[in-house]
């Protein structure tokens, strides 16, 4: 149970903001201007977060292997060792590096390690560094990837990991426009990089020395000692240990795709003639692409994150375990209303909620929505915004939990009472989760 001077946080100044000149030299346009954009950036419902940048693991004993730089000739092998051993793996790929994502043998291997189970995510289309190209450049880097996956899987992908980890606020927002998050790493084999195999297997000895909670670790799919050393060593080691292999997404708890749907059948324009080469961008004869591929209709077919909670009923409502009368409820259809206790009413449509994989629907269109996605804050309020197409934004995902908490997903905070009021108006809140907390305790009627 959070203290009772918890309940009225202090306000901090925005990250980026420099502090301050003395009051000797600050005028009024300064302390005006300083407010008005204070305000906005901290007070307004309508700005919108960059993506999560997730480089480590969340959930205890779970460490993610993860390849890059594929499809290429290991995929099979890498995916049959990690399906012999119970285990999943997370491929990010691209479209023409090492070879071509179209070629007949890639694609077969493509599908044949999205249909075991592991997790498939994008490395943009040639590797180039997006951090030297151009908005329109980056932005054709996710599409082609994107209509690769679209094509070949039926999947939209929730997760791109930038080429060499290099990313700006440019790539961050590119991203979240596209509904992707970005995927980092907090241990790096070096197999890429040179290092001999006993280098790499040190790394691994050396996550088991440091006795961590997780690991999500780096390697690339293109190397040939990977595929037939280290992975079996990795996994052998790993799970003696008592780690759970899983997928990046699993070790988050989120999924790992924005939507599954159904392959598209081959065509001639399945080809890497015309197209960026490895480490190159469109540019001169080829046309940069900033668009959305084209995704044939969602199914519940494919593979998915097991972390996905159960579907919740149609239409219920959701009440604070201290009052089966008082609901949760929209004070308004419209993005940025806020959300609330009030209570409740027969047939009330700002009180009726919908879970959508890992979201929660009011107004049909509407998500349940952490205020600009601050994270690893307490006392963040809850509002209401338009649903991003296909679950793409973090600040939406939820999961419902055994104990009857509602978990921001992949995060340690909870949908939190605030102070434990049900005062009609009473705004909702974000809260680092606890066990016992009654004012984190809801239940679905």
């Amino acid at each position: 149970m959070q203290a009772a001077a918890s309940l009225n946080p202090p306000v901090l100044p925005p990250t980026g903001f420099s502090s301050p000149p003395s009051s000797a030299t600050m005028s009024i346009p300064f302390i005006l201007t300083s407010l008005l954009t204070y305000s906005a950036v901290l007070g307004s419902p309508n700005v919108r977060r960059a993506p999560q940048v997730y480089d480590a693991c969340i959930n205890a004993n779970d460490i993610a292997l993860t390849f890059d730089d594929g499809p290429y000739i290991y995929l099979r092998s890498i995916s049959d060792q990690f399906t012999a051993a119970g285990a999943k793996a997370t491929f990010y790929m691209n479209g023409n590096n090492f070879d071509c994502i179209y070629n007949a043998a890639r694609i077969s291997d493509v599908k044949y390690a999205y249909a075991a189970g592991h997790m498939i995510g994008s490395h943009t289309w040639s590797h180039a560094d997006l951090t030297t190209l151009s908005t329109a450049q980056i932005q054709d880097g996710m599409f082609r990837m994107e209509e690769a996956f679209s094509r070949i899987l039926g999947i939209k992908p929730a997760f791109m990991r930038p080429p060499f980890g290099s990313y700006n606020d440019n790539i961050q927002s590119i991203a979240a426009g596209r509904g992707q998050n970005l995927a980092l790493w907090d241990w790096d084999t070096g197999d890429a990089d040179g290092n001999t195999t006993a280098q790499s297997e040190a790394l691994y000895n050396d996550v088991i020395s440091a006795k961590v909670k997780n690991a999500l670790i780096l390697e690339h799919e293109t190397e040939e000692t990977t595929a037939n050393v280290l992975v079996p060593f990795a996994i052998k080691l790993f799970q003696g240990k008592g780690y759970n292999l899983v997928t990046m997404a699993q070790c988050l708890g989120v999924n790992p795709y924005q939507a599954v749907g159904v392959a598209q059948q081959q065509t001639s324009a399945w080809t890497c003639d015309g197209t960026p080469d490895p480490g190159d961008a469109c540019s001169g004869s080829i046309a940069c692409e900033t668009g959305t591929p084209v995704f044939s209709s969602t199914t519940t077919s494919g593979p998915t994150s097991t972390s996905t909670p159960p579907p919740v009923a149609t239409g219920v409502t959701i009440r604070p375990g201290a009052s089966s009368t008082t609901c949760l409820t929209a004070s308004s259809n419209t993005d940025g209303a806020t959300v609330v206790v009030e209570p409740c009413t027969t047939n009330n449509a700002a009180q009726t909620w919908v879970q959508n994989g890992q979201t929660l629907l009011v107004f049909g269109n509407k998500c349940l929505d952490v205020t600009n996605g601050v994270t690893n804050t307490n006392g963040v309020k809850m509002q209401i915004w338009t649903c991003t197409p296909g679950q793409g934004d973090a600040a939406q995902h939820w999961s419902i939990t055994s104990t009857k908490t509602i978990q921001w997903a992949g995060q340690t905070e909870c949908l939190d009472l605030s102070g434990g009021r049900l005062t009609s108006g009473n705004q909702i809140q974000v809260w680092l989760c606890e066990n016992g907390n009654a004012n984190q305790v809801w239940n679905l009627v």
